[in-house]
């Protein structure tokens, strides 16, 4: 299926990273803080054993255990950890994916050409702002077509005109409405 031009593709997961990464670090960290804080209240019972027990045999266990369950939380914690970023460049990328894309309509408009839409992808966020977007350039579109209509009507009546014999002053009203139409019609145009 060949592709259109204005789609795009999923090979660019950190596209804006002065947006993704700050979000990322703030959910990683949080994340963390967590996990730090459920790994302290399940583990605080074993570390309270083998510091406080007077029994030798239960501090061996427990600090056997602390040990065997610090080992095995750390792996786990890695792999959520990273699965955790993994994600968040995923859902980051599905919020600066339609950013871009509104960025380069943006560009598009500034530059007078109106013709360009915003085209999200099925599960990008910012839909609603993408149709307001889109139902703006429609209208500016449409006005355009008919201030260019207008515009047409104006200068066939000049030129009407001109062809006339007129007294000088009425001519002169005519060549500077010509000049203003004429320049409507370049402004249009771009």
């Amino acid at each position: 299926m060949a592709k259109t031009p204005n789609n795009r593709s999923w090979k660019n997961f950190l596209i804006r990273l002065d947006v993704q990464l700050p979000i990322m670090a703030a959910n990683l960290i949080f994340l963390a803080i967590v996990a730090a804080g459920l790994i302290a209240a399940l583990l605080s019972p074993l570390y309270h054993d083998m510091i406080y027990s007077q029994d030798l045999w239960a501090q061996n266990v427990s600090g056997n255990l602390l040990l065997i369950l610090i080992r095995r939380i750390a792996l786990a914690m890695l792999l959520i950890l990273i699965l955790t970023m993994a994600h968040q460049i995923f859902l980051s990328h599905r919020f600066c994916g339609p950013l871009v894309n509104f960025g380069h309509t943006f560009n598009k408009m500034t530059q007078g050409d109106f013709s360009r839409k915003v085209y999200l992808r099925k599960n990008d966020f910012l839909k609603a702002e993408a149709a307001q977007v889109n139902a703006i350039l429609d209208r500016l579109n449409s006005d355009r077509q008919i201030l260019k209509d207008h515009l047409d009507q104006m200068a066939s009546a000049v030129a009407q005109l001109e062809k006339q014999h007129l007294v000088p002053e009425t001519a002169t009203l005519i060549h500077t409405l010509r000049a203003s139409v004429d320049a409507s019609h370049t402004t249009l145009a771009t």
